[in-house]
């Protein structure tokens, strides 16, 4: 069933923001004729355009223009999620390959182990979420450089991620209300295998449905079904009352909220300035 693709507009006071709002983008006339079902990831672009997952294959939402456009000439409906190399080139998530998009057409890039589910770039790397028996493995490979083509194995799991965010270092993976950090393989000697090392970084009540990251900043914004937090400075703050797939560029943190009968789509400008007044509020204050 199709649902209604609407950019709208949120005034922040509801979680007390003053810092900055979004912007409408879509007027409500406009949002009646555009019909979009969200089937998998999201991903936003320094320029403010946002890729979509949808059943028909990916397409791409200029704010600036107020246009929505296909990137794929051809129907492709088994894409699971979308991400952007680090030159801009979007990549698509099929269940057994990783593709590139140009000129409106997919190119494979390299076959995948298991069943693919869930993708995210950072830099010269692009890390895989894929199903195989009971558990999941997060794979990453290399987009650039010497070693571009190597698959290397990072981490399984013995459930189903919901989620991943590559970061400096390593990945981000959200299972059930927990988020965990998996650190790029560190050689080992000669009489060992690489090293990985992982560490709790948040854990919620709530399961975890997207992950999204501002590296400069050191902020993670993560979601559950009904709230959007930050982890900022060793804490967690709620930061939106809505929540489901994020996208994060440009300091504009990027919602898609995937309702069963209206989709929207709402984007959060200066949402670090929003983040750390927040924190502010929270934060001990010394008596002179």
């Amino acid at each position: 069933m199709k649902r209604t693709f609407i950019l709208i507009f949120i005034l922040l006071s509801i979680c007390g923001c003053q810092a900055g709002r979004p912007e409408v983008k879509i007027g409500p006339e406009q949002a009646r004729t555009l019909n979009l079902d969200l089937t998998g990831g999201v991903a936003a672009h320094a320029s403010g355009d946002i890729f979509l997952t949808t059943p028909t294959g990916l397409q791409k939402y200029n704010p600036r223009k107020k246009q929505l456009e296909d990137l794929l000439n051809d129907t492709t409906r088994d894409i699971q999620d979308v991400a952007l190399a680090p030159n801009g080139v979007p990549l698509a998530l099929r269940p057994q390959t990783l593709c590139g998009v140009a000129a409106g057409y997919l190119f494979d890039i390299h076959s995948l182990p298991g069943r693919a589910f869930a993708l995210s770039c950072d830099r010269e790397f692009a890390y895989i979420l894929t199903r195989g028996g009971r558990g999941a493995q997060l794979i990453r490979y290399h987009l650039t450089g010497p070693t571009q083509g190597r698959i290397q194995p990072i981490l399984a799991t013995e459930d189903i991620p919901q989620a991943l965010c590559a970061v400096r270092g390593g990945c981000l993976v959200a299972s059930g209300g927990n988020i965990i950090k998996a650190t790029d393989p560190a050689p080992g000697d000669s009489q060992t295998e690489d090293q990985v090392a992982t560490a709790l970084l948040v854990a919620v009540h709530d399961p975890i449905t997207s992950i999204a990251a501002d590296p400069s900043r050191l902020i993670v914004y993560f979601s559950t079904a009904n709230t959007t937090y930050a982890w900022v400075q060793g804490q967690i703050l709620p930061i939106f009352p809505a929540g489901d797939s994020l996208a994060w560029a440009k300091d504009t943190l990027t919602l898609c909220l995937t309702a069963q009968q209206n989709s929207q789509i709402i984007q959060i400008p200066n949402v670090s300035k929003h983040t750390h007044e927040l924190l502010k509020k929270l934060s001990p204050t010394t008596p002179e």
